[in-house]
């Protein structure tokens, strides 16, 4: 691969039919953002194409085309529309190979085996390959064809279980083997950990450590300390075989230090890789000020409050009009920032993207751009990053000059009791642990977290809590019992981990263990049959997925299926047929049957819980509000269940909820 100074250069082409049907039929919806987002950390994406019939996928487009994805319509005649999308896809490929030979990498969107032939033929061309595909969906020719190929799961799920033994995955041990041996023969160990994970590509392209459980390379790599021994520079990891392991090749000893020409260690590289990976891109400061003045201008202009997404609609529009894309791209990751910032006032007092902004004529673009700033330095602490004025300078402001500005920041959060000094970085003060297990939708949380052991004989660290977060996930489908057992005995490690000052102990990762724990339990108290107390623990959940909250991306995901559940106990309680295939059904489809059930008091009873949810998470009120207005453009179901009439009652009632909650009660 040619590595250009600003990236690969890259071309993704996308059989959307093959990946959105599988994707719906499993977890209700198609994310394209965290595909393309994968994919914005390989390089720049130049070409992005999607084929299928966009009369039938309709409430795609609009994420498509905030994305930059070009929509080629194939129309749907009979049984032939997935040849031709097959045939199409790969013309155009071909053709940009020539067309366009600056493309390096191949980014192919489906599992189709199809596309195994055009994979072979992008390798032929010297051409990078990388598919992604759902494992329920996916060839095993088209996987072992690419040079790397991503199980969308693995994208979308934090609790990913070990895939290893259902897809007939290589013995990552073995590969970890066979790669730290040919680094040895190269001279190369101890091996830099990323270029190791090339090396083990290069060996077997399937290899993906989050198809075995976890859910980063690093966790991967301290889970075969047995095998390896692993030295730390700053925040560069090195590996190399143990001396028992090692092949009768010269190597460099375990007790010398790194080779001297490896890169230092960058900390401002890494504030900006944990950032992006957080959902919160650094936006350059010059466009950070300029959106942000955008966003004022356009809040400010309306007669009426209006919320964010609704700004985001009138900037861009405005940016399309004087062709300023670089500020168009920066809107959605400044819209990130200003729901976290708790700097705007939102209607009815919960930060949302959807809820009006309140008192606009009162904000100052100098208070509002420091407070985007200081959300960026809290993520950083509260996900356990050290941090370095001097080093996070230049990501925030350009250059070392604004050392000062970090500090003040830092002063700032100190000053409300947010984060604490520790040596010569920060932690998260106690006040704030505090608070998080002492809320009221988490009183019975924090009572159970009070009561678990810790694990015997189990140090009490970061590293304990991954591994026992990771046993709750791989117990999951099996054991919901054992599953919660060890994602409470993760949450409670990981709490005292924090109230130790441990460094690299996250407190997102802590919010994450309890709302795994939490929908464990809540699922367990379902299927038990014992729904008034899988209640308090839905409700517990939906109090953590806040999208004003850093953890809001992991949980994100989960939401919708967690909300079928929860609509559906309003029928379970009164002993009446709910819909099946409630995990996979849209949130808003299971509302909107429940709430139309031909029992009145199953209906009733859904309001009841609706005005409990209410209380502790309006934006999913209002998310559930917009994903019923959007239903009006569906076609209605055979059973007549979605009928307009249907969809006005229940979007009228939410209405009346979001109002009230508006309105001060």
């Amino acid at each position: 691969m040619d590595m250009r100074t600003n990236g690969l250069q890259i071309a993704v082409f996308m059989d959307f039919e093959n990946v959105a049907t599988s994707a719906e039929a499993n977890f209700g919806d198609f994310d394209i953002n965290c595909v393309l987002d994968l994919l914005r950390t390989r390089g720049r994406l130049l070409i992005k194409r999607a084929y299928g019939d966009w009369g039938r996928f309709h409430r795609y487009r609009r994420p498509m085309m905030e994305n930059g994805v070009d929509l080629f319509q194939l129309y749907s005649v009979g049984m032939q529309q997935k040849n031709r999308a097959d045939v199409r896809l790969a013309i155009d490929a071909l053709e940009t190979v020539f067309t366009r030979p600056n493309i390096d990498l191949y980014a192919i969107i489906s599992g189709d085996s199809d596309f195994t032939e055009l994979i072979h033929k992008l390798r032929d061309y010297g051409k990078y390959t990388i598919g992604i595909g759902l494992r329920s969906a996916t060839s095993d020719l088209l996987r072992r064809a690419c040079d790397e190929f991503i199980f969308y799961e693995t994208l979308v799920v934090e609790e990913v279980t070990d895939l290893a033994d259902e897809l007939h995955l290589p013995d990552p041990r073995d590969l970890l083997r066979r790669a730290l041996v040919a680094a040895e023969q190269k001279g190369e160990c101890p091996v830099f950990a990323g270029r190791l994970k090339q090396i083990m590509l290069g060996l077997d392209s399937s290899f993906n450590e989050a198809n075995y459980g976890f859910a980063q390379f690093r966790a991967f790599l301290e889970a075969q300390r047995e095998l390896i021994s692993i030295q730390e520079d700053g925040l560069q990891l090195y590996v190399s075989l143990r001396q028992h392991e090692q092949a009768p090749a010269p190597t460099v000893a375990l007790s010398a230090p790194p080779p001297t020409n490896k890169p230092a260690a960058d900390l401002s590289q890494r504030y900006r890789s944990f950032l992006r990976e957080a959902n919160m891109r650094v936006v350059d400061q010059a466009t950070r000020g300029q959106v942000l003045e955008g966003f004022i201008a356009t809040l400010q202009a309306q007669p009426e409050p209006i919320s964010l997404n609704a700004a985001v609609d009138l900037l861009k529009d405005r940016y399309d009009a004087q062709n300023a894309l670089t500020p168009k791209i920066a809107v959605p990751d400044i819209i990130r920032l200003l729901v976290m910032s708790n700097a705007l006032t939102f209607a009815g007092g919960q930060a949302s993207s959807d809820a009006p902004v309140r008192k606009a004529e009162h904000l100052v673009l100098a208070e509002l751009a420091r407070a985007c700033e200081t959300v960026y330095l809290w993520r950083l602490v509260e996900g356990g990053v050290p941090v370095i004025a001097e080093q996070l300078a230049p990501v925030l402001y350009e250059t070392t000059a604004d050392t000062a500005r970090v500090q003040e920041l830092c002063h700032g959060l100190t000053q409300r009791h947010i984060i604490v000094p520790v040596g010569d970085g920060y932690t998260i003060a106690p006040e704030q642990i505090s608070r998080l297990v002492q809320r009221d939708e988490l009183v019975l949380v924090a009572a159970d977290l009070a009561r678990v052991a810790l694990p015997p004989g189990e140090q009490i660290s970061p590293m304990t809590a991954e591994n026992l977060f990771r046993e709750g996930s791989e117990l999951r489908q099996k054991d919901f019992a054992g599953s919660a057992q060890r994602y409470l005995q993760a949450a409670r490690v990981q709490l005292e981990a924090l109230r130790a000052g441990q460094a690299r102990a996250g407190f997102d990762d802590l919010k994450w263990y309890l709302a795994s724990y939490c929908s464990v339990k809540a699922g367990h108290a379902f299927v038990s049959g014992t729904y008034e107390d899988a209640v308090p623990y839905y409700l517990a959940f939906f109090s953590l997925a806040q999208e004003g909250d850093s953890v809001w991306p992991r949980i994100q995901r989960l939401v919708s299926p967690m909300l079928s559940y929860y609509f559906a106990i309003a029928g379970k309680q009164l002993d009446e047929t709910v819909p099946a295939n409630l995990g996979r059904s849209l949130a808003c489809q299971v509302a909107l049957r429940i709430h139309s059930h031909s029992n009145a008091r199953v209906g009733a009873q859904w309001e009841h819980l609706m005005e409990r949810l209410a209380e502790v998470n309006l934006g999913i009120i209002r998310q559930l509000y917009s994903d019923l207005a959007a239903m009006g453009g569906v076609p209605i179901a055979q059973d007549g269940m979605d009928t307009p009439a249907r969809i006005e009652h229940s979007r009228s009632y939410l209405k009346q909820i979001i109002e009230r909650f508006e309105a001060g009660r």
